[in-house]
This record gives C-alpha cells, sequence and structure tokens, in this order.
C-alpha cells in the first residue's frame, strides 16, 4: 500500500537537523521520510538510521543526487556521480531501494535530437550505478511551459517522451508522477492512463495543486498550492486511481511558494502536522486507509 512521505526539501524544512524532522515526521503520523541529503555519513550509521526507522514503523522515501545531475557541467557531473555511488550503498545499507532526478525540458546549446543523446549517455551511467546498488531509479519531467519557453530548442515535457527516454537505456528505468507537471502539460488522460498501466515503474507521487487565474500554459512551475487547495487538480481521483492500480510507493506533497515560505517560519512539528493532516485527508477521500 501507498504510504505518506515527508520531503523536508519541498516543503522547505531542509534547515532543521534530520532527527528533528524523524521525531516530527514519526509524531505527526507520516509512515516515511526522505533520505537525507549527507546520507548517513557511513555505511555503518546508514544501517543504524535504518533500525531507528524500522523501530518507528516508518519507511524510506527516495533519494536524489548531490546535484542536478542533468544540468551539470561534464567534471561536475563525473564528482556528483562517484559520490553518489558511495551514498547509495549507504541508502542500501540504510534500507532505502529508490531514487530519482528531474531533468529539464529545454537547452540553449543542443537541439532536440542531440539533447536525446546527452541524456541518454548520462541516464545510461547513472542507471549502471543504481543497477549496482539494488535501486529502482526514476525521471521526473518539468511541464511547465513557462520553463520550456526560456530555452532556445525544447527538449521532452511528457511522460510519453519521458518514458522514450528511458526505454533509450532499459525499461526498468521508471518514473515520477507530480500533478503539476502532469496538469502543465496537458493534463491528457491519455497520459495519466500510461502511467496507471506502467505502475511498476512509478517510484513517487506528488501532490499539488495550480492557482487560480491562469491557465496550464501560464502556470508558473515554482509556485503551487498544497493539494486540493484550489480544486484545480483533483489529487484524489489521482490518488484513488493509483491505488486501485496497486501503487505502493511513497506519496509527497509538493507545494512551492508562498506554502514553503510560510513553513519556514513556522514552529517545525506545527507545519509538519499541517502537511500530514492534508496528506491524510487526501488519502481517506480516495479510500486509501492507512
Amino acid at each position: 500500500m501507498m504510504y505518506t512521505n515527508l520531503n523536508p526539501r519541498t516543503m522547505g524544512l531542509n534547515h532543521h537537523p534530520y532527527e528533528d524532522l524523524l521525531a516530527a515526521a514519526g509524531k505527526c503520523g507520516f509512515g516515511g521520510i526522505e533520505v537525507p541529503a549527507h546520507a548517513f555519513g557511513s555505511v555503518e550509521k546508514a544501517r543504524e538510521a535504518g533500525k531507528v526507522l524500522e523501530s518507528r514503523g516508518m519507511k524510506w522515501g527516495l533519494m536524489m543526487g548531490p546535484c542536478d545531475m542533468f544540468r551539470a557541467g561534464d567534471e561536475e557531473f563525473d564528482k556528483a556521480l562517484e559520490q553518489w555511488a558511495r551514498w547509495l550503498e549507504r541508502a542500501r545499507a540504510a534500507g532505502c531501494s529508490r531514487a530519482y532526478n528531474h531533468f529539464w525540458p529545454g537547452a540553449d546549446e543542443r537541439d532536440f535530437e542531440e539533447n536525446f543523446e546527452w541524456h541518454r549517455n548520462r541516464l545510461q551511467r547513472i542507471y549502471h550505478i543504481m543497477k549496482e546498488n539494488g535501486f529502482q531509479y526514476g525521471l521526473e519531467f518539468m511541464g511547465a511551459r513557462t520553463v520550456c519557453s526560456k530555452f532556445r530548442y525544447p527538449f521532452i515535457r511528457t511522460i510519453s517522451g519521458t518514458m522514450a527516454l528511458a526505454d533509450s537505456v532499459s525499461r526498468e528505468i521508471g518514473f515520477v508522477f507530480d500533478c503539476i507537471h502532469w496538469y502543465t502539460s496537458g493534463a491528457r488522460k491519455d497520459d495519466l492512463y500510461l502511467y496507471l498501466n506502467n505502475m511498476e515503474r512509478v517510484v513517487n507521487l506528488h501532490l499539488d495543486d495550480a492557482y487560480p487565474g491562469r491557465g496550464p500554459d501560464q502556470q508558473e512551475d515554482r509556485e503551487r498550492a498544497m493539494p486540493n487547495q484550489w480544486g484545480i487538480i483533483d489529487s484524489t481521483a489521482i490518488v484513488r486511481a493509483f491505488h486501485e492500480k496497486g501503487y505502493e510507493g511513497p506519496v509527497i506533497v509538493e507545494p512551492m511558494a508562498p506554502t514553503t515560505e510560510r513553513y519556514e517560519t513556522m514552529k517545525l512539528e506545527e507545519a509538519v502536522r499541517e502537511a500530514a493532516l492534508c496528506l491524510n485527508g487526501v488519502l481517506q477521500e480516495a479510500g486509501v486507509f492507512i
């Protein structure tokens, strides 16, 4: 069964110590928490962190890369890949088994064909270390036209394109479903069913809402609301569909400004409790009882 997961990064809470975040997540009823960015420091510490999490009846969410893996220069990418391999070894020792990256919907230096091959080459190297460490790896596209339009050459901003990129390396590579990216890429039912009919490849479910007064093409990527806040994106229907198809991974809320700006100034437990109530409310409305 899917489980609620606290992702401090997407809630503006990364400035809090991991131990405090874990305590707040457990107290407020989250079923999981994201893997810390510092990746525990050692294999021994990772095993201990996994035992602590298990004793609380919680699970790990996902691990992100050390940098923006599909935007970094070649030298930075090489160093980050080496660092990520070390992190993955520790995360595996802790009991984590999922990881992901986003990639950008355009480029200024490479046209579509060249950019596809460039991404495929990087993805091949990332997939190699994921497979070595027993991780399920997924890609997250960015759907907003307001982001894509800033680049000279447009690139992938749909799930079908993301699947084509993933399949060019391996069908073991999965993807993230993010409500706002689906909405801004057109909110097509056939795209939703592409996810639902490839459920074994979905590594994470991101819930958020758009803001009123603008259409999908005008929606800014970094301005998002809490799930079902305005009723523009029906998070309940999406969660219900994923549940009926047997999704068993983490579910997070991913609001951005202005919600995250408010969370940054709130007491930690108050912010975490508010997010938990929202997320649990959506799941309960969808018939998911955890």
